[in-house]
Protein backbone atom coordinates (compact mmCIF):
# COMPACT_ATOMS: atom_id res chain seq x y z
CA UNK A 1 0.00 0.00 0.00
CA UNK A 2 1.09 3.56 -0.79
CA UNK A 3 0.84 6.26 2.47
CA UNK A 4 2.09 9.49 1.65
CA UNK A 5 5.63 9.94 -0.47
CA UNK A 6 6.80 6.61 -0.12
CA UNK A 7 5.79 2.85 -0.23
CA UNK A 8 5.05 1.43 2.74
CA UNK A 9 4.96 -2.55 3.44
CA UNK A 10 2.41 -4.77 5.28
CA UNK A 11 5.22 -5.89 7.43
CA UNK A 12 6.46 -2.19 7.83
CA UNK A 13 3.05 -1.16 9.56
CA UNK A 14 2.73 -4.73 11.23
CA UNK A 15 6.32 -3.56 12.81
CA UNK A 16 5.01 -0.08 14.42
CA UNK A 17 1.56 -1.67 15.28
CA UNK A 18 3.33 -4.77 17.60
CA UNK A 19 5.48 -2.12 19.38
CA UNK A 20 2.52 0.14 19.98
CA UNK A 21 0.82 -3.28 21.31
CA UNK A 22 4.30 -4.27 23.60
CA UNK A 23 3.29 -0.58 24.96
CA UNK A 24 0.09 -0.96 25.81
CA UNK A 25 0.58 -4.54 26.95
CA UNK A 26 3.13 -3.26 29.33
CA UNK A 27 1.12 -0.81 30.93
CA UNK A 28 -1.69 -2.92 31.24
CA UNK A 29 0.19 -5.70 32.82
CA UNK A 30 1.31 -2.78 35.59
CA UNK A 31 -1.83 -1.04 36.10
CA UNK A 32 -2.62 -2.59 39.63
CA UNK A 33 0.98 -2.40 40.98
CA UNK A 34 1.67 0.49 43.60
CA UNK A 35 -1.58 2.58 43.86
CA UNK A 36 -2.91 5.66 42.67
CA UNK A 37 -0.67 8.77 42.31
CA UNK A 38 -1.39 11.61 44.25
CA UNK A 39 -2.18 14.28 40.82
CA UNK A 40 -4.33 11.00 40.17
CA UNK A 41 -5.87 11.13 43.32
CA UNK A 42 -6.50 15.05 42.72
CA UNK A 43 -8.11 14.47 39.26
CA UNK A 44 -10.43 12.43 40.63
CA UNK A 45 -11.49 14.58 43.34
CA UNK A 46 -11.66 17.49 41.08
CA UNK A 47 -14.12 15.12 38.76
CA UNK A 48 -16.16 15.45 41.69
CA UNK A 49 -16.65 19.13 41.87
CA UNK A 50 -16.84 19.62 37.59
CA UNK A 51 -16.37 22.81 36.37
CA UNK A 52 -15.29 24.80 33.23
CA UNK A 53 -11.61 25.32 35.11
CA UNK A 54 -9.38 24.61 37.54
CA UNK A 55 -6.75 26.60 39.33
CA UNK A 56 -4.31 24.60 37.84
CA UNK A 57 -5.87 22.87 34.99
CA UNK A 58 -8.59 23.10 32.52
CA UNK A 59 -11.60 20.93 33.03
CA UNK A 60 -10.38 17.96 30.33
CA UNK A 61 -8.91 15.31 32.15
CA UNK A 62 -10.52 15.36 35.45
CA UNK A 63 -14.08 15.40 33.70
CA UNK A 64 -12.93 12.60 31.78
CA UNK A 65 -11.28 11.05 35.04
CA UNK A 66 -15.24 11.40 36.05
CA UNK A 67 -16.72 9.66 33.26
CA UNK A 68 -14.59 6.75 33.20
CA UNK A 69 -14.96 6.09 37.24
CA UNK A 70 -18.98 6.62 36.59
CA UNK A 71 -19.06 4.07 34.44
CA UNK A 72 -16.86 1.51 36.39
CA UNK A 73 -15.89 2.72 39.74
CA UNK A 74 -13.43 5.01 41.52
CA UNK A 75 -10.50 1.55 40.60
CA UNK A 76 -6.61 2.50 39.63
CA UNK A 77 -7.30 -0.09 36.27
CA UNK A 78 -9.33 1.46 33.77
CA UNK A 79 -7.47 4.63 34.67
CA UNK A 80 -4.08 3.39 33.49
CA UNK A 81 -5.16 1.19 30.60
CA UNK A 82 -6.48 4.47 29.18
CA UNK A 83 -2.96 6.29 29.73
CA UNK A 84 -1.80 3.30 28.17
CA UNK A 85 -3.75 3.57 24.93
CA UNK A 86 -2.80 7.17 25.06
CA UNK A 87 0.86 6.18 25.01
CA UNK A 88 -0.28 3.42 22.52
CA UNK A 89 -1.39 6.07 20.01
CA UNK A 90 1.80 8.45 20.57
CA UNK A 91 3.88 5.87 19.20
CA UNK A 92 2.02 5.13 16.02
CA UNK A 93 1.46 9.03 15.65
CA UNK A 94 5.24 9.33 15.58
CA UNK A 95 5.38 7.00 13.03
CA UNK A 96 3.50 8.43 10.96
CA UNK A 97 5.33 11.19 11.32
CA UNK A 98 8.36 9.82 10.21
CA UNK A 99 6.34 8.34 7.30
CA UNK A 100 5.48 12.17 6.21
CA UNK A 101 9.22 13.09 6.71
CA UNK A 102 10.07 10.92 4.12
CA UNK A 103 11.29 7.70 5.95
CA UNK A 104 10.80 4.38 4.93
CA UNK A 105 9.54 0.98 7.10
CA UNK A 106 12.38 0.83 8.68
CA UNK A 107 12.51 4.51 9.95
CA UNK A 108 8.61 3.92 10.73
CA UNK A 109 9.70 1.45 13.29
CA UNK A 110 12.67 2.99 14.92
CA UNK A 111 10.28 6.30 15.33
CA UNK A 112 7.93 3.91 17.32
CA UNK A 113 10.45 2.56 19.29
CA UNK A 114 11.99 5.59 20.36
CA UNK A 115 8.93 7.11 21.40
CA UNK A 116 7.46 3.77 23.07
CA UNK A 117 11.02 3.55 24.99
CA UNK A 118 12.12 7.11 25.99
CA UNK A 119 12.24 7.09 29.59
CA UNK A 120 9.61 10.46 30.09
CA UNK A 121 7.62 8.58 27.70
CA UNK A 122 7.73 5.37 29.25
CA UNK A 123 6.83 7.31 33.07
CA UNK A 124 3.70 9.36 32.07
CA UNK A 125 2.82 6.32 30.35
CA UNK A 126 1.66 4.50 33.15
CA UNK A 127 -0.07 7.49 34.61
CA UNK A 128 -3.39 9.37 34.25
CA UNK A 129 -2.45 12.71 33.98
CA UNK A 130 -2.80 15.87 32.05
CA UNK A 131 1.07 15.71 30.54
CA UNK A 132 0.18 12.20 29.18
CA UNK A 133 -2.96 13.66 27.02
CA UNK A 134 -0.79 16.73 26.60
CA UNK A 135 1.89 14.52 24.54
CA UNK A 136 -0.74 13.16 22.43
CA UNK A 137 -2.37 16.61 21.43
CA UNK A 138 1.46 17.95 20.62
CA UNK A 139 2.06 15.17 18.41
CA UNK A 140 -1.23 15.29 16.47
CA UNK A 141 -0.76 18.91 15.57
CA UNK A 142 2.78 18.13 14.68
CA UNK A 143 1.64 15.17 12.09
CA UNK A 144 -0.69 17.71 10.61
CA UNK A 145 1.51 20.57 10.42
CA UNK A 146 4.32 18.01 8.53
CA UNK A 147 1.69 17.27 5.98
CA UNK A 148 0.69 21.40 5.54
CA UNK A 149 4.44 22.02 5.24
CA UNK A 150 5.04 19.49 2.77
CA UNK A 151 1.76 20.80 0.49
CA UNK A 152 0.02 16.77 1.12
CA UNK A 153 -2.82 18.73 2.45
CA UNK A 154 -5.49 21.37 1.77
CA UNK A 155 -4.67 24.38 3.72
CA UNK A 156 -7.94 24.15 5.03
CA UNK A 157 -6.37 21.25 7.41
CA UNK A 158 -5.10 24.67 9.78
CA UNK A 159 -8.90 24.39 10.82
CA UNK A 160 -8.01 20.43 11.88
CA UNK A 161 -4.86 21.87 14.18
CA UNK A 162 -6.61 24.34 15.35
CA UNK A 163 -9.46 22.27 16.90
CA UNK A 164 -6.68 19.68 18.24
CA UNK A 165 -4.57 22.72 19.70
CA UNK A 166 -7.98 24.11 21.10
CA UNK A 167 -8.68 20.14 22.46
CA UNK A 168 -4.84 20.32 24.05
CA UNK A 169 -5.68 23.94 26.14
CA UNK A 170 -8.65 22.43 27.17
CA UNK A 171 -5.88 19.76 28.89
CA UNK A 172 -2.93 21.94 29.76
CA UNK A 173 -2.33 25.84 29.18
CA UNK A 174 1.47 24.48 28.30
CA UNK A 175 -0.59 23.56 24.53
CA UNK A 176 -0.32 27.92 23.91
CA UNK A 177 3.65 27.57 24.02
CA UNK A 178 3.30 26.04 20.43
CA UNK A 179 2.02 29.30 18.92
CA UNK A 180 4.55 31.34 19.48
CA UNK A 181 7.23 28.31 18.49
CA UNK A 182 5.05 27.85 15.44
CA UNK A 183 5.12 31.45 14.63
CA UNK A 184 8.78 31.95 14.68
CA UNK A 185 9.34 28.69 12.86
CA UNK A 186 6.70 29.40 10.13
CA UNK A 187 8.31 33.26 10.10
CA UNK A 188 11.94 31.78 9.08
CA UNK A 189 11.58 30.19 5.74
CA UNK A 190 10.02 31.85 2.37
CA UNK A 191 7.50 28.45 2.66
CA UNK A 192 6.41 29.01 6.05
CA UNK A 193 5.77 32.76 5.37
CA UNK A 194 3.26 31.95 3.08
CA UNK A 195 1.33 29.64 5.22
CA UNK A 196 1.40 32.75 8.15
CA UNK A 197 -0.64 34.72 5.46
CA UNK A 198 -3.25 31.99 5.29
CA UNK A 199 -6.44 32.85 5.89
CA UNK A 200 -7.12 29.37 6.93
CA UNK A 201 -4.35 29.42 9.30
CA UNK A 202 -5.49 32.55 10.89
CA UNK A 203 -8.94 30.01 11.16
CA UNK A 204 -7.43 27.91 13.15
CA UNK A 205 -6.11 30.15 15.68
CA UNK A 206 -9.54 31.61 15.80
CA UNK A 207 -10.84 27.57 16.42
CA UNK A 208 -8.21 27.10 18.82
CA UNK A 209 -9.48 30.15 20.70
CA UNK A 210 -13.28 29.32 20.57
CA UNK A 211 -13.05 25.38 22.13
CA UNK A 212 -10.58 27.62 24.94
CA UNK A 213 -13.00 29.99 25.62
CA UNK A 214 -15.30 28.18 28.24
CA UNK A 215 -12.17 28.06 30.34
CA UNK A 216 -10.88 31.35 29.68
CA UNK A 217 -13.98 32.75 31.07
CA UNK A 218 -14.16 30.33 34.03
CA UNK A 219 -10.62 31.88 34.88
CA UNK A 220 -11.80 35.81 34.23
CA UNK A 221 -14.88 34.78 36.75
CA UNK A 222 -12.39 33.18 39.52
CA UNK A 223 -9.63 36.37 39.12
CA UNK A 224 -7.35 34.24 36.93
CA UNK A 225 -5.72 31.59 39.42
CA UNK A 226 -3.90 29.98 36.91
CA UNK A 227 -1.90 32.38 36.39
CA UNK A 228 -0.61 32.93 39.52
CA UNK A 229 -0.45 28.99 39.92
CA UNK A 230 2.04 29.06 36.79
CA UNK A 231 3.72 31.73 38.32
CA UNK A 232 4.47 30.49 41.94
CA UNK A 233 5.07 27.14 40.20
CA UNK A 234 7.73 28.63 37.79
CA UNK A 235 9.67 30.45 40.38
CA UNK A 236 10.00 27.07 42.43
CA UNK A 237 11.25 25.19 39.64
CA UNK A 238 14.21 28.33 39.29
CA UNK A 239 14.64 27.91 42.87
CA UNK A 240 15.02 24.23 42.63
CA UNK A 241 16.46 23.02 39.60
CA UNK A 242 17.75 26.54 37.90
CA UNK A 243 18.00 26.21 34.27
CA UNK A 244 21.46 24.60 33.68
CA UNK A 245 19.27 21.66 35.70
CA UNK A 246 16.39 22.41 32.75
CA UNK A 247 19.52 21.15 29.95
CA UNK A 248 20.81 18.28 31.82
CA UNK A 249 16.79 16.45 32.54
CA UNK A 250 16.81 17.16 29.00
CA UNK A 251 19.55 14.07 28.48
CA UNK A 252 17.63 12.20 30.94
CA UNK A 253 14.24 12.11 30.04
CA UNK A 254 15.30 11.56 26.44
CA UNK A 255 17.50 9.12 27.61
CA UNK A 256 21.24 9.62 26.40
CA UNK A 257 21.30 6.30 23.83
CA UNK A 258 18.20 8.14 22.23
CA UNK A 259 19.95 11.67 22.58
CA UNK A 260 22.13 11.36 19.50
CA UNK A 261 18.46 10.61 17.79
CA UNK A 262 17.00 13.34 18.31
CA UNK A 263 19.89 15.73 18.05
CA UNK A 264 20.23 14.59 14.49
CA UNK A 265 16.86 14.62 14.17
CA UNK A 266 16.47 18.29 14.61
CA UNK A 267 19.89 18.78 12.45
CA UNK A 268 18.09 17.10 9.75
CA UNK A 269 14.82 19.20 9.61
CA UNK A 270 17.08 22.38 9.85
CA UNK A 271 18.94 21.83 7.30
CA UNK A 272 16.03 21.03 5.01
CA UNK A 273 13.87 24.12 4.31
CA UNK A 274 10.37 22.48 4.30
CA UNK A 275 10.74 21.45 7.78
CA UNK A 276 12.91 24.23 9.04
CA UNK A 277 9.91 25.65 10.66
CA UNK A 278 9.65 22.71 12.87
CA UNK A 279 13.29 22.90 14.20
CA UNK A 280 13.08 26.72 14.81
CA UNK A 281 9.74 25.90 16.57
CA UNK A 282 11.51 23.46 19.02
CA UNK A 283 14.12 25.40 20.11
CA UNK A 284 11.89 28.83 20.36
CA UNK A 285 10.08 26.84 22.95
CA UNK A 286 12.58 25.65 24.47
CA UNK A 287 14.09 29.30 24.91
CA UNK A 288 10.58 30.40 26.12
CA UNK A 289 10.89 27.47 28.74
CA UNK A 290 14.19 28.34 29.57
CA UNK A 291 13.66 32.27 30.33
CA UNK A 292 10.24 31.46 32.13
CA UNK A 293 11.63 29.32 34.35
CA UNK A 294 9.13 25.81 33.08
CA UNK A 295 9.29 22.22 34.16
CA UNK A 296 12.03 20.29 32.29
CA UNK A 297 9.62 17.58 31.21
CA UNK A 298 7.44 20.75 29.38
CA UNK A 299 9.67 20.35 26.69
CA UNK A 300 8.60 16.44 26.23
CA UNK A 301 5.97 16.38 23.31
CA UNK A 302 8.54 18.22 21.33
CA UNK A 303 10.35 14.45 21.09
CA UNK A 304 8.11 13.07 19.37
CA UNK A 305 9.31 15.34 16.10
CA UNK A 306 12.93 14.86 16.98
CA UNK A 307 12.40 11.15 16.92
CA UNK A 308 10.67 10.94 13.92
CA UNK A 309 13.14 12.98 12.01
CA UNK A 310 15.98 11.48 13.65
CA UNK A 311 14.76 7.85 12.53
CA UNK A 312 14.63 9.16 9.05
CA UNK A 313 18.07 9.82 9.34
CA UNK A 314 19.19 6.85 11.04
CA UNK A 315 17.63 5.07 7.93
CA UNK A 316 19.80 6.66 5.45
CA UNK A 317 23.13 6.03 7.80
CA UNK A 318 22.21 1.80 8.49
CA UNK A 319 21.60 1.66 4.85
CA UNK A 320 21.09 -2.53 4.06
CA UNK A 321 23.67 -3.14 6.82
CA UNK A 322 22.56 -5.25 9.62
CA UNK A 323 24.85 -4.62 12.03
CA UNK A 324 23.64 -0.93 11.95
CA UNK A 325 20.49 -1.96 12.10
CA UNK A 326 21.18 -4.15 14.87
CA UNK A 327 22.77 -1.76 17.19
CA UNK A 328 20.37 1.23 16.46
CA UNK A 329 17.58 -0.87 17.66
CA UNK A 330 19.54 -2.49 20.28
CA UNK A 331 20.54 1.18 21.81
CA UNK A 332 16.94 2.44 21.86
CA UNK A 333 15.83 -0.92 23.74
CA UNK A 334 18.30 -0.38 26.21
CA UNK A 335 17.43 3.26 26.39
CA UNK A 336 14.32 2.10 27.99
CA UNK A 337 15.81 -1.12 29.84
CA UNK A 338 17.97 0.52 31.80
CA UNK A 339 16.17 3.04 33.90
CA UNK A 340 12.89 1.09 33.85
CA UNK A 341 12.88 0.21 37.65
CA UNK A 342 13.20 3.84 38.31
CA UNK A 343 10.47 4.72 35.84
CA UNK A 344 7.54 2.53 35.98
CA UNK A 345 6.46 0.35 38.61
CA UNK A 346 8.58 -2.85 38.36
CA UNK A 347 10.53 -3.41 41.11
CA UNK A 348 8.85 -4.75 44.68
CA UNK A 349 8.07 -1.27 46.25
CA UNK A 350 10.19 -2.66 49.11
CA UNK A 351 13.61 -2.31 46.17
CA UNK A 352 12.31 0.57 44.31
CA UNK A 353 12.39 2.30 48.24
CA UNK A 354 16.09 1.00 48.30
CA UNK A 355 17.63 1.37 45.15
CA UNK A 356 15.49 3.73 42.86
CA UNK A 357 14.01 6.57 45.01
CA UNK A 358 16.47 9.11 44.70
CA UNK A 359 16.67 8.51 40.70
CA UNK A 360 12.64 9.30 40.51
CA UNK A 361 10.32 10.12 43.23
CA UNK A 362 7.12 10.35 41.47
CA UNK A 363 6.75 6.94 41.87
CA UNK A 364 6.78 7.03 45.53
CA UNK A 365 4.05 9.21 45.60
CA UNK A 366 2.06 6.24 44.84
CA UNK A 367 2.69 4.50 47.84
CA UNK A 368 1.13 4.71 51.11
CA UNK A 369 -1.99 6.90 50.75
CA UNK A 370 -4.50 3.61 52.43
CA UNK A 371 -2.36 3.74 54.91
CA UNK A 372 -2.28 7.43 55.55
CA UNK A 373 -6.10 7.57 55.78
CA UNK A 374 -6.36 4.59 58.33
CA UNK A 375 -3.69 6.79 60.63
CA UNK A 376 -5.71 9.54 60.23
CA UNK A 377 -9.49 7.76 60.87
CA UNK A 378 -8.00 5.77 63.98
CA UNK A 379 -6.95 9.91 65.08
CA UNK A 380 -10.44 10.53 65.00
CA UNK A 381 -11.56 7.23 66.56
CA UNK A 382 -9.55 8.35 69.99
CA UNK A 383 -11.45 11.70 70.05
CA UNK A 384 -14.09 12.96 72.32
CA UNK A 385 -17.35 12.18 70.59
CA UNK A 386 -17.84 16.35 71.14
CA UNK A 387 -14.93 16.66 69.03
CA UNK A 388 -15.87 14.24 66.56
CA UNK A 389 -19.06 15.82 65.55
CA UNK A 390 -18.24 18.62 62.72
CA UNK A 391 -14.31 17.13 62.92
CA UNK A 392 -12.37 18.09 59.55
CA UNK A 393 -8.84 17.23 58.58
CA UNK A 394 -6.91 19.76 56.92
CA UNK A 395 -4.35 18.82 54.63
CA UNK A 396 -0.96 21.30 53.49
CA UNK A 397 -1.53 19.38 49.78
CA UNK A 398 -4.44 18.42 47.37
CA UNK A 399 -2.97 14.95 47.75
CA UNK A 400 -3.45 14.22 51.84
CA UNK A 401 -6.66 15.48 51.12
CA UNK A 402 -7.99 13.75 47.94
CA UNK A 403 -7.05 10.42 49.26
CA UNK A 404 -9.15 10.99 52.64
CA UNK A 405 -12.11 12.13 49.83
CA UNK A 406 -11.51 8.57 48.58
CA UNK A 407 -10.53 6.37 51.06
CA UNK A 408 -12.08 7.73 54.07
CA UNK A 409 -15.49 6.94 54.23
CA UNK A 410 -14.60 3.27 54.14
CA UNK A 411 -12.47 3.75 57.07
CA UNK A 412 -15.64 5.56 58.82
CA UNK A 413 -14.84 9.21 58.04
CA UNK A 414 -18.00 11.39 56.68
CA UNK A 415 -18.04 12.71 53.23
CA UNK A 416 -16.37 15.82 52.67
CA UNK A 417 -13.86 15.52 55.84
CA UNK A 418 -10.98 16.43 54.17
CA UNK A 419 -9.98 20.20 53.68
CA UNK A 420 -6.86 22.21 52.21
CA UNK A 421 -5.75 25.09 50.71
CA UNK A 422 -4.22 23.75 48.39
CA UNK A 423 -4.97 24.54 44.51
CA UNK A 424 -8.77 23.26 43.65
CA UNK A 425 -9.41 22.28 47.21
CA UNK A 426 -9.20 26.19 48.17
CA UNK A 427 -12.17 26.46 45.93
CA UNK A 428 -13.97 23.80 47.21
CA UNK A 429 -13.71 24.43 50.77
CA UNK A 430 -17.70 24.67 52.26
CA UNK A 431 -18.91 27.93 53.16
CA UNK A 432 -21.04 25.96 56.12
CA UNK A 433 -18.65 27.35 58.93
CA UNK A 434 -16.52 24.45 58.57
CA UNK A 435 -14.65 23.49 61.19
CA UNK A 436 -16.78 23.05 63.62
CA UNK A 437 -15.27 20.30 65.97
CA UNK A 438 -12.04 19.35 66.35
CA UNK A 439 -9.59 19.92 63.30
CA UNK A 440 -6.60 17.55 62.40
CA UNK A 441 -4.07 18.56 60.81
CA UNK A 442 -2.17 16.68 58.26
CA UNK A 443 1.73 17.51 57.17
CA UNK A 444 1.88 21.14 58.76
CA UNK A 445 4.38 22.06 61.08
CA UNK A 446 3.41 23.14 64.65
CA UNK A 447 4.56 26.41 64.12
CA UNK A 448 2.53 26.58 61.08
CA UNK A 449 -0.82 26.44 62.21
CA UNK A 450 -0.64 27.08 66.14
CA UNK A 451 -1.53 30.61 66.04
CA UNK A 452 -5.05 29.37 64.84
CA UNK A 453 -5.43 26.84 67.97
CA UNK A 454 -5.80 27.55 71.46
CA UNK A 455 -5.32 23.94 72.19
CA UNK A 456 -2.59 21.97 69.99
CA UNK A 457 -1.50 18.47 70.61
CA UNK A 458 0.73 16.51 68.25
CA UNK A 459 -0.55 12.73 68.11
CA UNK A 460 0.80 10.78 64.39
CA UNK A 461 3.19 10.91 62.39
CA UNK A 462 2.35 9.46 58.57
CA UNK A 463 4.29 6.69 57.19
CA UNK A 464 3.79 3.61 55.21
CA UNK A 465 5.40 0.10 55.66
CA UNK A 466 7.75 0.24 53.04
CA UNK A 467 9.43 3.38 54.08
CA UNK A 468 8.62 5.01 50.90
CA UNK A 469 9.80 8.89 50.98
CA UNK A 470 7.02 10.79 49.35
CA UNK A 471 5.04 13.86 49.94
CA UNK A 472 3.26 12.68 53.36
CA UNK A 473 5.75 10.23 54.88
CA UNK A 474 7.07 11.69 58.48
CA UNK A 475 4.94 14.12 57.69
CA UNK A 476 3.32 15.29 61.72
CA UNK A 477 -0.46 15.21 62.67
CA UNK A 478 -1.72 17.67 65.00
CA UNK A 479 -5.17 17.86 66.62
CA UNK A 480 -6.63 21.00 67.60
CA UNK A 481 -9.20 20.98 70.11
CA UNK A 482 -10.65 24.30 69.85
CA UNK A 483 -10.07 27.47 67.22
CA UNK A 484 -9.43 30.58 68.04
CA UNK A 485 -9.88 32.12 64.21
CA UNK A 486 -12.64 31.80 62.14
CA UNK A 487 -13.28 29.14 59.13
CA UNK A 488 -13.34 31.77 56.65
CA UNK A 489 -9.76 33.59 57.87
CA UNK A 490 -8.66 30.13 58.19
CA UNK A 491 -9.25 29.22 54.87
CA UNK A 492 -7.72 32.67 53.39
CA UNK A 493 -4.84 32.08 55.63
CA UNK A 494 -4.07 28.89 54.42
CA UNK A 495 -4.74 29.04 50.96
CA UNK A 496 -1.79 28.97 48.36
CA UNK A 497 -1.20 28.24 44.55
CA UNK A 498 1.78 26.25 43.97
Amino acid sequence: MRVGTREVSRSDLSAVLAVSAGVFVFHAALSGRYGFHRDELYYLAAGRHPALGYVDQPPLVPLLARAITDVVGDHLWPLRLVAGAVHAAIVVVAAAIARELGGGGRALALAALATATAPLYLATGGLFQTVLFDQLWWALAALLVVRLLADRADPRWWLAVGAVCGVGLQTRWTMALLAPGLAVGLAVTPDGRRHLRSPWLAGGVAVALALWVPNLVWQALNGWPTLEFSRNNNANVRDEDGRLGFVVQQIVLIGPLALPLAGAGLVWLWRRPPWRALAVAVGTIALVLLVVGGKAYYLGPTYVVAFAAGSVVAEGWAGGEPRRWHAAIAALALNGLIPLAAVAPVAPIEAYAVAFHDLNDELGEEVGWPEMVDQVARVATVLPASEQAGLRVITASYGEAAAIDLYGPARGLPPGTALSGHNGYATWWPNDGSPRGAVIFVRYPRGAVERYCDVLGPVATVSNPWDVPNEAAGAPMLVCHRLRVSPESLRDSLRHYE
